[in-house]
């Protein structure tokens, strides 16, 4: 395989040979083309000498070329001037060229072949514009190396670092940022395998950071799980109901870890997709308020949903997931005899709305921005049941429906989640 430096410095040397070609042929067409004109502009200065010879000029106009046989006769036939002798051999004697004037016939008058190299001085030119034309063949040829070279040199020398820097990413070895120069195409390339390797590196970090925390999710309900059943069987605790239960408790939190690990996996799978539908807005909210009503109840929230459309388009199963994650963070830390309302509108150009507010204590700046995040749980969350992936869940069933989902919290409006949903 050749390489693209190679491509290019052939590629360069052979368009200039191709245009070397061409402009050889051009300049041997427009020498020919010349030589045809030069040869009957001659034969016209020829013709005119004989006319003034056949008038009877004066000797002192009758003047004709030396570098090519020239005959005149009268009209009967009759030689009456010749630059070669009236003994010589007449070449082009049977070529006779008739000459008139005013329409009455002089003469006639023959020549010999009127080639441009049979005069000495025009040898002389010709052979001086060869020799200038093969050393400008040679120099251009010899620039046309060197340019060629540069060019493929400053055109691969980008695209030779921007593979090697690739190379390194491929094998995981730490690298310094790709340079971005060269051509527009390979600046492009270079800043997407630079956005590629700084998403990399963050992907393995979230994973390093992922892999721990679910470690730590999972060590603490075994641990104590193992703790319990370990004071049954030295008899420290009984193996009646509340303790069964206090260890069932944990069983299911471990349960639901690997529940939602495994759905946000299939979630982020490159082959996931939606299966979109239109169904009413209110069966919707009205299969909401059922899956809490026993919390709202519990808790004496005020649940206050707001319509103003009729109809949803999106996969229903996966935005009741997403949508009940929200819901269910809201009813959780919203204070006892507190509010929490849900408003489903459509935005002009912007698409459906789906903002769930509740008036708990306000989430700290600090961790807004981390709240999407694989199984993080804020100060406030840190004690509470969840598995840490409810908004991460929710933020990516949001992603796969090209939408977008923000969170907004202050001590005056309380906390707002709002998903917006292309229509």
């Amino acid at each position: 395989m050749r390489s693209l430096f190679r491509r290019t410095f052939i590629a360069f040397l052979a368009s200039f040979a191709v245009l070397l070609v061409v402009l050889a042929g051009a300049l041997i067409a427009g020498y020919n083309h010349s030589l045809s004109t030069w040869s009957a502009r001659r034969v016209l200065m020829i013709e005119e000498s004989a006319r003034r010879i056949l008038r009877g000029a004066d000797e002192a106009e009758q003047t004709v070329p030396q570098d090519v046989p020239v005959f005149v006769y009268d009209r009967r036939g009759t030689l009456v001037a010749s630059n070669r002798g009236v003994g010589r051999r007449r070449e082009g004697d049977e070529d006779r060229i008739p000459v008139h004037e005013n329409g009455t016939l002089l003469g006639y008058f023959s020549v010999g072949t009127t080639a441009f190299r049979n005069d000495a001085a025009n040898r002389a030119l010709a052979h001086s514009l060869v020799r200038a034309a093969a050393a400008g063949a040679l120099a251009a040829f010899g620039a046309a190396v060197v340019m060629a070279w540069g060019f493929a040199r400053s055109l691969t020398s980008p695209a030779a670092r921007v593979a090697a820097g690739i190379d390194s990413i491929a094998y995981g070895a730490p690298a310094a940022p790709i340079p971005e120069e060269g051509a527009e195409e390979v600046v492009r390339i270079a800043r997407a395998a630079n956005t590629l390797a700084v998403r990399l590196s963050d992907e393995r970090r979230l994973r390093a950071q992922w892999a721990q925390d679910v470690t730590h999710d999972l060590r603490t309900p075994i641990a104590s799980i193992r703790a319990q059943l370990e004071a049954i069987v030295d008899g420290v605790y009984r193996a009646d109901a509340g303790t069964v239960k206090t260890t069932l408790s944990e069983l299911g939190r471990v349960e639901r870890l690997i529940g939602d690990l495994e759905e946000l996996m299939q979630l982020e799978q490159p082959d996931a997709r939606i299966d979109v539908t239109t169904f009413s807005a209110e069966g919707f909210v009205q299969t909401l308020r059922q899956r809490f009503g026993h919390e709202i109840a519990k808790k004496g929230i005020r649940w206050e949903p707001e319509l103003r459309t009729e109809a949803i388009s999106a996969d229903e199963a996966l935005l009741y997931r997403a949508v009940s994650n929200v819901v269910s963070n809201a009813v959780r830390h919203a204070p006892t005899g507190g509010r929490v309302r849900l408003l489903v509108t459509n935005l002009p150009e912007r698409g459906l709305q789906l903002a769930v507010t509740n008036e708990g204590p306000p989430i700290p700046p600090a961790e807004l921005d981390h709240l999407f995040e694989r199984l993080y749980r804020g100060e406030y969350a840190r004690n509470t049941e969840g598995s840490g992936l409810g908004l991460t869940i929710a933020r990516r069933i949001v992603l796969l429906h090209n939408g977008r989902i923000e969170v907004a919290s202050t001590a005056a409006e309380g906390t707002t989640v709002s998903i917006v949903l292309p229509q």
